[in-house]
C-alpha cells in the first residue's frame, strides 16, 4: 500500500510540473507582448493552481472554433472589399495634420485601410436628440438599414426606434440588428425580438451565452459595437446603446446615463459597413 500511495504521489508532481510546463510553453508559443507573457508567467509560478485556472479562463481570445474557421473563410471577400475601397483614392487624404497622421496610421495598421475625408459629422450630446435624428433617417432610408449594439433595453423613445424600424422593413427595407446575447438579456427576453422578425428584419443574438460552453470559449469577451449604417452613406457611432436613459438602471443610483454619438455622411459609412458585414457573417455564417 505504501509502495502504490508512492507512486500515486510522484505521478500527480510530475502531472502538476507537466502541467506548468505545458502552459508555460503555450504562454511562449503564442507570441504575445513581452510585458503580458511575462505578467503570466508570474502569476502561474507564484500561484500555479490559480494561475493556470485564471489563464486558461481568460488568457486567450477564444471565441470557438466555428467562428475562427468562418472568419478564414471570409477573408478573401473581406480582402477584396478593402483593396475595392482603397482603389477609390479620391477620398483618402494625402497629408494629415501630426494628430490625425499617427491615428490614420493606427488604422491602416489595424483595418487596412486609412482614414478617409469627405465626410460631415456632426456630435450629438443628448439621447433625445439621437434617437429623433435616428428616427428621421431610419424613416427616410431608401435601401438598407444595418444597426449592432451592446445593449437593447425596451421602453421609452426605443420602443419608438423599434417601430420606426419595423416600419422601414414593411416597406421593403433590408433591416438587419445584431445584439450582444449577455448585454440585450431583457430584449430577447421580451417580445420585440419576435416582433421584428415578424416584420421582416433579420435579428442575430451575437456571442450566445451557453452555460455548457463555459469552459470551451471566452463569455467574457462581448460585442460592443454601437454603430448604426443606413444607404451606405449615414452613420452612427459612440457610446450609446439603444436604451432611453429615464428607463434604464433607474434603480442603480448613479442618476440617468449621459452619451456621446456622432452622425456621420460620406464615406465613413462604407468602411464602418464593411466592419459590420464581418461581424454577421461570423455570427450569422
Amino acid at each position: 500500500m505504501t509502495t502504490f500511495y508512492t507512486v500515486v504521489s510522484w505521478l500527480v508532481i510530475l502531472g502538476y510540473w507537466v502541467l506548468i510546463a505545458g502552459v508555460t510553453l503555450r504562454i511562449l508559443m503564442k507570441r504575445r507582448a513581452v510585458p503580458s507573457a511575462m505578467a503570466w508567467l508570474l502569476i502561474i509560478y507564484i500561484l500555479p493552481l490559480v494561475g493556470i485556472i485564471a489563464y486558461l479562463s481568460v488568457g486567450e481570445l477564444h471565441l470557438g472554433k466555428r467562428r475562427a474557421e468562418r472568419a478564414r473563410a471570409m477573408w478573401p471577400s473581406t480582402a477584396k472589399w478593402l483593396n475595392d475601397l482603397k482603389a477609390c483614392k479620391h477620398i483618402f487624404a494625402q497629408e494629415n495634420s501630426s494628430v490625425a497622421s499617427s491615428l490614420f496610421k493606427l488604422c491602416e495598421r489595424r483595418q487596412g485601410i486609412a482614414g478617409v475625408k469627405g465626410n460631415q459629422l456632426q456630435l450629438l450630446t443628448d439621447s433625445d436628440d439621437v434617437m429623433q435624428a435616428l428616427i428621421r433617417d431610419i424613416q427616410l432610408a431608401r435601401h438598407n438599414i444595418e444597426m449592432v449594439f451592446y445593449i437593447w433595453q425596451p421602453g421609452g423613445m426605443a420602443d419608438q426606434v423599434a417601430e420606426s424600424l419595423m416600419a422601414a422593413a414593411r416597406r421593403g427595407i433590408h433591416c438587419r440588428l445584431m445584439l450582444d446575447s449577455a448585454g440585450s438579456v431583457a430584449f430577447f427576453r421580451s417580445p420585440w425580438a419576435a416582433m421584428m422578425r415578424n416584420a421582416g428584419i433579420e435579428v442575430v443574438e451575437a456571442l450566445k451565452v451557453n452555460l455548457m460552453r463555459v469552459f470551451l470559449r471566452r463569455m467574457d469577451l462581448r460585442q460592443h459595437r454601437k454603430m448604426v449604417m443606413i444607404d451606405n452613406y449615414i452613420a452612427y457611432t459612440g457610446s450609446m446603446n439603444m436604451v432611453d436613459p429615464r428607463f434604464f438602471k433607474q434603480d442603480a443610483g448613479v442618476g440617468q446615463w449621459v452619451d456621446l454619438m456622432a452622425r456621420m455622411e460620406g464615406p465613413v459609412a462604407t468602411a464602418m459597413g464593411i466592419v459590420y458585414s464581418c461581424d454577421w457573417e461570423i455570427e450569422d455564417g
